[in-house]
């Protein structure tokens, strides 16, 4: 190459790399050879060994980029263009002519693209730019893809993991009929009273009602027919606000059965015709609509309550120690299971830690106090308990225990509804606030021995306006209620209740 022919490299530093030559420029002081190698250093500028080619290698941050490339022996001047290359890259038989007067290594992207440009300053910077920009592109894509693949990971093991959580528990056909007191059959649908005044539906509301059954029946079905419910409680959910509110019923209150001609415990709707014939039975002598049922035996409560690792309760020494107290019930249990009357009896008062049997026991005390009313009162206390001890779980043991409770509840909501009612109230689960209303309330009932037997008579069209005001907020005209015998007089009864001063 004759001496006007130069490789131009402006702004390089002139020093010399192991045994190499780093110059700025070719010119007739550095004749190129027929064979030999050309790198662009790192640092130091363009790096030229004093064998620098005619034919042969190029180099970028000693990786080869460029093999055999040949340089036209009639090139005035030319250079090399690495402003829109992203990497070393290999390529072949690479040509410098008149009409090019450069190398140019193509659209590949370049993270040193910036430092290259700055030794090379006749390198194409538009093309730089835009290669950066494809770069980060490229990573937002990625990232992109990733996070999508991640969401849908997870949101396929949580669909995964319901369906697992949710197949434990028992699923109940709706009934579609039940006997009647005569042994004739009556539809459920029929055993809703017509009324002239609807119920009041908030779809941002559902009520459920809870039973809980004598663990001491024996012979009932599997939806519950035969047995005796212990606790009769009305779970309503409001998605809007977050909050649960609790409706207990006194297991003794006097009521219509549908079905029945005469009165009775309302605990004997469930012996009688299951929860079909219950859930019935509350919306008309309620006046409450119902969405569906929830049972459990409440020999199995005790495994709930295991499940979260037990519960506080606050006991008086009457209660623990007295007569029908909570040792009194524990030994009946044990005899049941087979154990010895004085397993795990407990012996301390106020508030104690209990495990499942033993808050079972409590909760079914009887006799102390102001009987089936005090009694609603302790199986509160239990259920706000276990609720409290399950959201102080850590999210794993949440998962664990979740799965022992609901493999004890039988139920006719569907699979869906559930996973439904969830995922609304899902957000809400943190700062989860649970009130609770008791019934009858006081001054509105009268209780004693009627007839043969100790019974709660309540005048509960006095009650309803309260009961909705809780639920809903508000309080519409109903239909009257048909009322058993021996109910105070709606004069008798208080002419105004502070509910919310007696919330619970």
């Amino acid at each position: 190459m004759d001496d006007k022919n130069n490789l131009d490299f402006p702004n390089s530093n002139s020093s010399s790399l192991g045994g190499q030559q780093s110059l700025g420029r070719f010119n007739e002081t550095t004749p190129l050879q027929n064979a030999g190698n050309a790198s662009i250093g790192e640092t130091s500028g363009t790096q030229i060994s004093p064998s620098a080619v005619r034919s042969g290698n190029i180099s970028y941050n000693n990786q080869a980029i460029v093999q055999d490339a040949t340089v036209a022996s009639d090139v005035d001047s030319g250079f090399f263009d690495f402003s829109s290359s992203s990497r070393p890259n290999v390529h072949t038989s690479m040509q410098v002519s008149d009409e090019t007067k450069k190398l140019d290594f193509g659209n590949q992207s370049n993270s040193d693209t910036d430092s290259v440009n700055s030794q090379l300053p006749y390198g194409d910077k538009k093309k730089a730019s835009r290669g950066k920009k494809l770069s980060i592109k490229k990573i937002l894509f990625r990232t992109a893809c990733c996070l999508l693949g991640l969401l849908i990971g997870v949101v396929g093991f949580m669909l995964w993991y319901s369906s697992f959580v949710l197949g434990h528990i028992e699923y109940l056909e709706s009934q579609v009929s039940v006997l009647d007191e005569n042994g004739n059959t009556i539809f459920v649908e029929d055993l809703m009273e017509d009324t002239d005044n609807e119920l009041i539906v908030d779809e941002a509301i559902t009520n459920f009602l809870l039973i809980g059954i004598d663990s001491r029946s024996s012979g009932y079905s599997d939806d519950g027919t035969g047995a005796l419910a212990d606790v009769i409680m009305i779970l309503s959910v409001d998605n809007e606000n977050g909050t649960i509110k609790l409706v207990s019923i006194a297991r003794d209150s006097y009521v219509y059965v549908p079905g029945y001609s005469d009165p009775c415990k309302i605990n004997a709707a469930m012996n009688y015709g299951g929860p079909e014939l219950l859930m019935a039975t509350v919306t008309n002598n309620f006046r409450i609509e119902l969405d569906g049922y929830a049972y459990i035996n409440f020999h199995k409560m005790a495994d709930v309550i295991d499940a979260v690792g037990g519960v506080y309760v606050n006991a008086s020494s009457s209660e623990v120690y007295g007569e029908g107290g909570l040792n009194t019930n524990l030994a009946e249990i044990n005899a049941i299971d087979g154990l010895a009357p004085s397993y795990q009896a407990v012996g301390s008062t106020g508030d104690i830690w209990v495990n499942g049997r033993q808050a079972v026991a409590y909760a079914r005390i009887r006799y102390i106090g102001n009987g089936d009313y005090e009694r609603s009162t302790r199986q509160v206390e239990v259920l706000r308990s276990l609720l409290a001890q399950f959201m102080s779980l850590s999210l794993t043991d949440k998962a664990i225990a979740m799965s022992d409770i609901l493999s004890l509840i039988s139920t006719n909501i569907s699979e869906e509804d559930i996973r439904s009612y969830a995922i609304d109230f899902l957000p809400y689960l943190d700062n989860l606030e649970m009130q609770y209303l008791q019934l009858p309330f006081e001054g509105f009932f009268n209780s004693g021995i009627y007839g043969d037997e100790w019974s709660i008579r309540g005048n509960w069209n006095m009650m309803i306006p309260y009961v909705q005001e809780f639920l809903y907020g508000y309080t519409v005209e109903f239909d009257e209620v048909e009322l058993p015998p021996y109910v105070p007089e709606d004069s008798d009864c208080p002419s105004f209740y502070d509910w919310e001063a007696n919330l619970k």
